[in-house]
């Protein structure tokens, strides 16, 4: 843990920023959520990395404000969703989306973290950890959607295990969803990475 203190004014303005950018990433995402490369009959679909404007925001801003962000987008999910009960509607946006946010533990710490240009930020971002928890992000969100299907859709698996049809169903659109996400979280934070070797 940093004993980084965090003057009063750089607090404040680091908070406009975090809502100013926040609005921006989470429209992104609501957009590219939009465009779907591969859509399943009963909802779930492929896109080109719908969540990723909400990672690199949560890897800006910290868990605060990224989990934050990931339950706003949650309710924009539900809103253009379906909702079948309360408990549904928990675990195939609230949890699922939020969740995402766990990402945001891999923020830069100290002054890093507070830095005016919030690009900056993501050259300070270490790969291992912030992979590793992408891939818990999509893992804690693929759980909530398993057991959705199982709770609720299970009427669709025929004589099939509940179990298996849920983890195949979520499983063929979540996979590449991931992979396509993570590919391009990593080129990002390489280019700025790089970028920012080159101007020190």
């Amino acid at each position: 843990m940093s004993d980084y203190q965090v003057p009063k004014q750089l607090a404040r303005r680091d908070k406009i920023m975090a809502v100013v950018t926040g609005g921006i990433c989470i429209a992104l995402s609501e957009v590219l959520s939009m465009i779907k490369l591969f859509e399943m009959p009963m909802g779930g679909s492929v896109t080109p990395a719908a969540t990723l404007p909400l990672i690199i925001f949560c890897l800006c801003f910290g868990p605060l404000w990224g989990f934050g962000a990931c339950l706003v987008f949650s309710v924009l999910q539900f809103i253009t969703g379906y909702m079948m009960t309360p408990f549904q509607v928990i675990l195939d946006y609230v949890l699922a989306y939020g969740l995402v946010g766990v990402v945001s533990f891999a923020c830069p710490r100290g002054e890093q973290r507070y830095l005016k240009n919030t690009i900056k930020r993501l050259a300070y971002i270490k790969f291992v950890p912030a992979i590793l928890l992408t891939i818990l992000g999509f893992f804690c969100r693929f759980g909530c959607s398993v057991l959705s299907g199982v709770i609720f859709y299970a009427e669709y698996a025929g004589d099939m295990n509940p179990w298996i049809y849920s983890i195949t169903y979520n499983g063929t659109f979540m996979l590449p969803e991931a992979g396509i996400t993570l590919v391009l979280m990593l080129i990002v934070l390489g280019i700025l990475r790089g970028t920012n070797k080159k101007k020190a």
